[in-house]
């Protein structure tokens, strides 16, 4: 890797910023070698320790500086996306998402020294594991089949139809037809490097993290567990579960499916078996974390399983609050049907093909959220930086 000039897009967020940790702490590889693509006026502070980097401001949803960045870029991550569940982001969301994605992948294909892909996708573009409850993989899950479906697509060719309607036509006539639109998006973007891989062999391969918790989310991104569980602001959470996964494992996780994964291959990375928590389970373990950080504070972790009715009636009133104060949804419809199921998945695939074995826990990575938390002072934040936008 040390002969190669990196280019991660989406790198100042949680695992982007993570991921050029990994590049120069165990690869050794020179800051000024990692170039990071990022959204122009966006802090960089989740890289303020590392001198040297490469920075590059621009937008993703601007082919001419996409292609800009790519220049001279051997192995490019591309880890940027939106993952809101405000409803009123899907327009957005899904053009960072799924455009955006077509727009790498077309400066990856005009790039003469361009070598490999790694494209970030999420395990929420999976479906569900069936029976539900099991811990699925990418072999044994299909987003057309799983019962219920939490996408809104029937078939891979509807998909891909619709991200061609949605290039081409006005939003009023599609974006109303997306369900849990961060799902939605994320599938047709999997779809669409799909797609490219088979048509013009491009090198790439599609990783499917689990949930990431742990050090460098400055901007913020499942920290608002954390927040509302410090803040003392989530007194039940929904029946779903989550692969909670250490985000350094991903990083290095990606790092190795780059290096030594198949050619258009699929690999979920998550945590420790263990780790597949339920929502309630999860809120009790960051909880008692807190508790030993913070043993002059009294912590309050959720005691029961708020019901998907009165759930989704508290969303409809944060999403209309929200719309009529312009303030940040704190709790959408979205939301609430998205993490209502226990969605647990297993890395199986990465291990045999490249030796991926998470070797962090959960545990660990609140512990490091928590240090990093207070170090950067964010348990005094808004909120996530992509809700303040």
């Amino acid at each position: 890797m040390k002969d190669k000039k990196i280019l991660i897009l989406g790198g100042t967020g949680h695992l982007g910023s993570s991921l050029v940790h990994t590049l120069v702490s165990s690869q050794k590889i020179s800051s000024s070698d990692i170039r990071v693509f990022y959204l122009p006026d966006s802090p960089k502070d989740s890289l303020a320790e590392l001198p040297g980097i490469d920075f590059f401001s621009g937008n993703i949803l601007n082919p001419l500086q996409v292609e800009k960045a790519m220049e001279g870029v051997q192995w490019v991550f591309h880890a940027a996306g939106n993952t809101s569940f405000d409803p009123r982001q899907k327009e957005i969301q899904w053009k960072i998402n799924v455009e955006g994605t077509r727009n790498v992948l077309e400066a990856c294909l005009k790039n003469p020294v361009f070598e490999r892909l790694c494209y970030i996708s999420t395990v929420n573009a999976l479906g569900l594991p069936q029976p539900l409850g099991s811990i699925g993989t990418w072999e044994t899950c299909d987003p057309y089949e799983s019962v219920p479906r939490i996408h809104s697509f029937k078939n891979a060719t509807e998909t891909m139809d619709f991200i061609e309607k949605a290039k081409k036509s006005d939003p009023r006539k599609w974006v109303s037809d997306l369900g849990i639109a961060y799902f939605d998006s994320k599938l047709a973007a999997q779809e669409l490097v799909n797609w490219y891989h088979f048509h013009t062999k491009i090198p790439v391969v599609s990783i499917y993290p689990g949930t990431m918790f742990g050090p460098n989310d400055y901007l913020i991104g499942n920290g608002m567990y954390l927040l509302s569980l410090y803040r003392s602001e989530m007194p039940a959470v929904l029946d779903g579960g989550l692969p909670l996964t250490h985000i350094l494992d991903v990083a290095e996780g990606c790092i190795e499916a780059l290096k030594n994964g198949k050619n258009g291959g699929h690999y979920v990375l998550t945590g420790q078996e263990s780790d597949q928590l339920s929502l309630l389970e999860m809120t009790q373990k960051i909880t008692e974390v807190l508790q030993r950080k913070f043993p002059e504070k009294i912590f309050r972790a959720p005691q029961y399983i708020i019901p998907k009715r009165i759930a989704l009636a508290a969303a409809w009133l944060s999403e209309n609050y929200a719309k009529l104060s312009n303030s940040p949804c704190l709790l959408s419809v979205q939301a609430v049907k998205a993490g209502q199921f226990k969605s647990w998945y297993s890395y199986s695939a990465a291990e045999s093909d490249f030796g991926y074995s998470p070797r962090r826990s959960f545990e660990q990575a609140v512990d490091e959220m928590i240090d990093y938390y207070q170090k950067y002072n964010l348990f005094g934040a808004k909120g996530r930086y992509l809700d303040q936008r």
